[in-house]
């Protein structure tokens, strides 16, 4: 059996095996999920808004929806953090409506019944300092018990 050359190049190599995807560090990345999420919340709940002035049940009352979409923004974005810290050993499907269903609720709500932005403040930092006090103790035994 003879072997003749061919004079087909090599093969390139695999595109997988060229460059490997780069990834951004993992405080960079919890900071942009973080973001993207909360610009999310906000647009969802600042697009209900407009279409609310069509008729829906929860029909918002006159005025400028940013000093309650400011408030929801400023809120969701340590939230989100917090359960990125939160769940960050855990490989959870679906995490991400922890935060924006009861964002986009409370977006609703305010802008349905124009409570004081104070009061959006207070209760949510009063929500994010027991959950930050809840994660730390839970993550506090978890440590424990691996050790």
């Amino acid at each position: 059996m003879e072997t003749h050359p061919t004079t087909e190049p090599d093969p390139a190599p695999d595109e997988a095996e060229a460059a490997p995807r780069r990834r951004l560090p993992a405080p960079l990345a919890a900071l942009g999920r973080a973001a993207g999420i909360t610009a999310l919340a906000i647009a969802i709940g600042y697009a209900t808004h407009r279409w609310a002035s069509t008729g829906m049940p929860l029909s918002p009352l006159p005025g400028s929806p940013w000093p309650y979409l400011t408030a929801w923004a400023v809120l969701t974005f340590p939230a989100c953090l917090l359960l990125q810290w939160a769940t960050a050993g855990v490989d959870y499907d679906g995490r991400w409506q922890l935060v924006v269903l009861p964002v986009y609720a409370g977006i609703r709500l305010s802008l349905a019944h124009h409570p004081d932005p104070a009061l959006i403040y207070a209760y949510g930092a009063a929500a994010l300092a027991a959950g930050t006090a809840g994660t730390a103790l839970w993550r506090r035994r978890l440590r424990r018990v691996g050790s």
